[in-house]
Parts: structure tokens; sequence; C-alpha cells
């Protein structure tokens, strides 16, 4: 995976050039009585010789539960008539519920105590003047700065999300939410690990109508968006949203007063400012995320008035793509 010389386009690696498809996952057997499985995730970086390495459910005991299908003979069904947004095929739903996602690295939901934040950057890179951008600052599952997008500079909606100037722009502001998250000290720590935290633009989205469903069930329906997000990685924008990214921003979309749940007050007439008055209520909802290559439903459970998001479920698919060996270099 990746390339041993650190070439960008790895001629000699199996990665594909891109950090979606550099990803690894090392999995074993649990030791643990609540487990089945442990695993290690991987984000390789493309182009550098160097790979960051974030521990899951045995780091940050969480688990996620994971329901799938499976054939006559009792192993895993891969066919079925499942399909995601930015994949053409299809495969039998997967189920994969995270379990008491919230504080997955700080121990909190929001980390700073605030549901918004404000970072302050440059108008543009290496510019005197400066402007306020308004952030939430939310970890579960994964952390994640969400940064609303009309609050951005200028400069940012002229040239476009994937232009030089903007993603130095969008690097400064995560590099400042890195030490606010206390996960850095400083700026110039945060900027040796470029995984954590993520950092992803939320927008309200137009007033499309989406399908979403299970066509093996024959349940399509028309579903109009809750949130709109331009999701980056490793200092480009990323096609899609991270797994943990949908998971992140669906429950910041569910929890009052943050910014993705003021963005989506204002297409859909709801009330950002308070909790639920039902004292100690769980309730449910689902949560449409419009991405870059199509849309992602989740299911998120909350607790209210307290905030404690109970599960967050997302559902995929999985395929086998090879199996073999891959020889490495000594």
């Amino acid at each position: 995976m990746g390339s041993a010389c650190g070439d960008k386009h790895q001629l000699d690696g199996v990665g594909g050039a891109t950090s979606t498809t550099s990803k690894v996952a090392v999995v074993a057997k649990s030791k643990r009585p609540d487990a089945d499985v442990d695993y290690t995730f991987a984000q390789v970086a493309v182009g550098s010789r160097r790979i960051e390495i974030r521990i899951f459910n045995t780091n940050t005991r969480r688990l996620v539960v994971e329901t799938i299908q499976i054939d006559p003979q009792g192993r895993f069904q891969e066919e079925g008539d499942y399909q995601i947004s930015g994949f053409d095929g299809s495969g039998s739903r997967i189920k994969m519920n995270f379990i008491n996602p919230a504080g997955s690295l700080t121990g909190k939901l929001f980390p700073t105590g605030n549901r918004q934040d404000i970072i302050t950057i440059p108008v543009q890179p290496r510019a005197q003047s400066t402007t306020d951008v308004r952030v939430s600052l939310v970890d579960a599952g994964n952390p994640f700065v969400f940064v609303h997008s009309a609050t951005l500079p200028e400069l940012y909606h002229q040239l476009g999300p994937d232009e030089p100037a903007c993603l130095d722009l969008i690097e400064s502001i995560r590099l400042k939410a890195a030490v606010l998250f206390g996960l850095a000290p400083t700026e110039e720590a945060a900027s040796h690990v470029r995984s954590t935290p993520k950092i992803a633009v939320v927008s309200a989205p137009k007033k499309c109508v989406l399908f979403a469903g299970d066509r093996s069930q024959g349940i399509m329906k028309e579903r109009p968006p809750d949130i709109a997000v331009t999701a980056y990685s490793m200092g480009k924008v990323h096609p899609s949203l991270p797994l943990t990214g949908a998971v992140c921003l669906a429950t910041a979309t569910s929890v009052p007063r943050t910014v993705a749940s003021e963005l989506r007050s204002q297409i859909q007439g709801l009330s950002s400012g308070k909790s639920p008055r039902s004292q100690n209520r769980t309730q449910g909802q689902e949560i449409c995320i419009v991405q870059r290559n199509g849309k992602i439903l989740v299911d998120v459970q909350i607790t209210y008035p307290e905030i404690r998001v109970e599960s967050v479920c997302v559902s995929r698919t999985a395929q086998r793509l090879f199996e073999g060996n891959v020889m490495l270099k000594n």
C-alpha cells in the first residue's frame, strides 16, 4: 500500500494514488469479552513516505455493531440490491451501528464546551487582514471541524474548494482547531498529523429531492436533504465523506445550536435553539447528507435534553476485490 519511494502516483503501490483508496484495516480476534474483532485503521499518505495510524475499539473503547446478511451455508452474502452513492454496483446491506460514539478521542462530544466556536484566519494566505469563521468542533466517531460555508472568505467562493489558496485556508482552520480540540499543543505540532482532526465545510443544501432506500425491499422514497458537505482529507478535497465523518456530521446536525443544525433549520423551518423539552427521552431521526458523489443516510439516536448520543447507524456494502499476496520491500 502506498509507495516505497514516496511517488505521488503510487506506480509501485496498490493504493490508487488517492487518500480514499489508500486505507488499511488490520484485523484480529478480540480478547475483549464484549467484542468479536479488534481492528487498527491506518491512513496511508499519498506522495510521501509516511503512514498515520489511529486505533479504533482498543484505544477509544467504542463498539461498532455490524448486522450482515448470510447465505444458506452461514457465510457472508456479498450479493444484494442495496446501493450507495458513488458506487455503480450493489451488494447486501451492512448496517454499522456506532455505539456511544461521542468523545472518541477527547472524551467529550464538544471538547471546547461550546457548540460553536470562532476561528480567526487571514482573508487569503499571507494577508494581513483577517476574518472570523464559525465552526463546530465535534468528536463523535472521529474529531471533526465543521465550518459554516457562509462565513468563509470570499476568496473561497470565488475560486472553489479545490484551488491551492483555498486548500491553504482550510488547513489554517484545521490547525487552529487541532489546538482548540486539545489534540496538539501548537499549530506547528498539528501540521505533522494531517489525519486528525478532520475538517469539512457545511452548507444548506439545494432544495432538490433525492431517492433513498433499499431496492431489494422495494423501499424507494423521496427524501429532501438535511445538510450539504465538502470534506477534506490529507490536505485535499475528499470525493466523499468518510464513514466516521457521516457519523459525526449526522450527530452535529441533530444537536441544537451547532452550525450544522442551524443550516438544517434554514431550509426546513426547524428550531435550532433548544433541545426537546421531554426529560431523558431518546429520540431517533434520519439525517440525509449531500456530498460530492451523492447522498448518505444516517440514523441517529440521541437522549434529550442532556444530549447523550446513544448510537449512530450507517449502511454500507462490502465486496472482495482480490485475494493474494502483496510483496514488501526490505
